[in-house]
């Protein structure tokens, strides 16, 4: 009998044992992530080609080659040659009116050897292709987006770069960036800080040849897509009470049938003129009991946050979303200073009855000061937009906040990591920069290139260098604030790879010190000072 219960005894124990193993891996914090520059060869660990001489382009780079056989790429804005920006640019589509051309596409990748432009192909396929973006579409060097097809016009999804499956790929082309690194450096790292679990866009380096010329360097990125591969949730099923569905907030490229109007829209809470987008289920499943779903869902949430019981019962946003996914897509945000964050391209989803998930993350080019316009690395950006403005009335959420921010800078994003990761994949890319700059290192004068291609001061900025004197003419006011306005814009540029890349340093070194300084006074937004008038139900 005793003995029969120390087995008992010991095999309760031994449950719990599992038990507790099974939930502490479950939370732990290792991110299954592909780095590119520390998984494949650098030119050094691959060294002379053999195969080549010194008049064959040789790579250590994959290669996408696109034939589009004559026909113009549609998708730039009409007034591209004068680089006037506007919501609503019309763009150029086909002689028929269409905004894609079929393309044929030759993937080269050739693991632990160099890549050339006549080896054999791991991959080859149609595709519709486009150009892609917001205000990218006014740069020299375009984004792409290319849908991989059969020749009967059925998705042909091809696991490119060692990438899961897919059809739809991204093709970004740095260009206001000039550290070319912006959106692989911070995808990978908010990887890191989003955790296990959530979706962030894979993305590789490679090197393009369109229509038999060379185009520099490009980044391949996974697209925002509910898929078992992506963004996987239960998929859409007609009829069902409730769905899975992904939102996105923007001004610019909208599709008017997919939109729906929240509490934050029809209250005029939105920033800028965003609206909120249902990018699935997809258009063709989108039934009134299906946007009813979404717009409900979203609306409780809303209602709650923009209400005095956001004060009243400051738990209960728990309820709605999943906090620690808000929690660390508003670090992230933060830390990189993005600006487009509730202003463009801002994505949130849910699983079926499920609550609402921040992200996923997507578009980091215009990220540690890299936007038209001069970003501060000493001001908090995001605590005071969209929904991160009610939520910091919260005292338990800014309160998470502050503890992860300290424990991502003990690790993830601790500033000797992160200025060794910077130089890590400057070094691996190695020729490619030069190769890259070959072709677009005119974009160094900021006045050989467009308006929109280039980053400018604010009108206060150049006033503040051009006070107005007593005596002085009119013509002269603005002849000095133009001559002004043009050497800001020499400062504001970098002239080179290497000022860009000490610019980006020493702006992510700085906007991590200040935020290490100040965190903890985000309690000052759930200060009972910030909203007295709500405190007496």
């Amino acid at each position: 009998m005793r003995r029969s219960v120390l087995y008992y005894m010991a095999g309760l124990l031994v449950a719990a044992m599992l038990i507790v193993g099974v939930m502490y891996i479950g939370t732990s914090d290792d991110v299954q992530r592909h780095h590119q520059h520390l998984e494949r060869p650098s030119e050094a660990d691959l060294g002379y080609c053999l195969h080549c001489d010194d008049h064959t382009f040789c790579t250590h780079l994959p290669l996408i080659i696109i034939n589009t056989h004559g026909a113009e790429i549609p998708g730039r804005p009409i007034n591209y040659e004068l680089g006037i920006h506007g919501f609503g640019d019309l763009l150029v589509t086909t002689p028929d009116g269409g905004t894609e051309i079929e393309v044929s596409v030759v993937v080269i990748d050739n693991p632990n050897q160099w890549n050339h432009a006549d080896d054999l192909p791991v991959h080859e396929s149609l595709a519709m292709m486009r150009i892609r973006g917001n205000s990218s579409r006014f740069f020299d060097k375009p984004n792409y987006r290319i849908s991989l097809i059969h020749p009967n016009a059925a998705d042909n999804p091809l696991p490119l770069l060692g990438m899961n499956p897919h059809a739809e790929w991204a093709l970004h082309g740095p260009f206001l960036d000039k550290t070319l690194m912006r959106n692989y450096v911070w995808m990978n790292i908010a990887a890191e800080v989003m955790g296990p679990g959530h979706f962030v866009p894979e993305v590789r380096f490679f090197e393009l040849i369109l229509n038999g010329e060379y185009q520099g360097l490009y980044v391949l990125m996974e697209t925002v897509r509910v898929s078992p591969h992506r963004l996987d949730m239960n998929r859409y099923r007609e009829g069902m009470p409730a769905t899975s569905y992904l939102v996105r907030l923007d001004s610019r490229t909208q599709t008017s049938e997919r939109i729906v109007d929240t509490f934050v829209t029809y209250t005029y809470r939105l920033e800028g003129l965003n609206s909120v987008e249902i990018m699935y289920p997809r258009l063709s499943q989108q039934s009134d009991s299906v946007r009813d779903y979404v717009t409900r869902t979203m609306s409780t949430m809303e209602y709650f946050l923009y209400s005095p019981e956001v004060i009243w019962d400051s738990r209960r946003y728990e309820r709605y979303i999943d906090v620690n996914s808000f929690v660390n897509f508003y670090i992230i945000n933060e830390f990189i200073a993005n600006n487009d964050l509730w202003t463009g391209s801002t994505y949130l989803h849910s699983d079926v009855r499920g609550r609402i998930v921040a992200g996923p993350v997507w578009d980091f080019n215009n990220v540690m000061d890299n936007f038209f316009l001069s970003m501060p690395a000493d001001e908090f950006m995001l605590a005071n937009r969209g929904w991160f403005d009610r939520l910091m009335m919260c005292p338990d959420f800014t309160e998470r906040v502050i503890r992860r921010w300290h424990e991502l800078r003990r690790g993830v994003l601790a500033e000797e990591r992160l200025i060794s990761y910077m130089q890590e994949v400057e070094d691996w890319l190695g020729s490619a920069i030069d190769r890259n700059f070959e072709v677009w290192g005119y974009s160094f004068d900021p006045f050989q290139v467009n308006a929109m291609s280039r980053r400018g001061p604010t009108h206060a900025e150049v006033t503040a260098r051009v006070p107005v004197y007593e005596g002085m003419s009119l013509a002269a006011y603005e002849a000095a604030r133009y001559q002004t306005h043009r050497e800001m814009i020499r400062e504001l540029n970098p002239a080179s790879f290497a000022e860009a890349q000490e610019s980006a340093r020493n702006f992510m070194i700085e906007r991590g010190r200040f935020l290490d300084r100040h965190i903890e006074t985000l309690r000052q937004f759930s200060h009972p000072s910030r909203h007295a008038l709500w405190i007496v139900p």
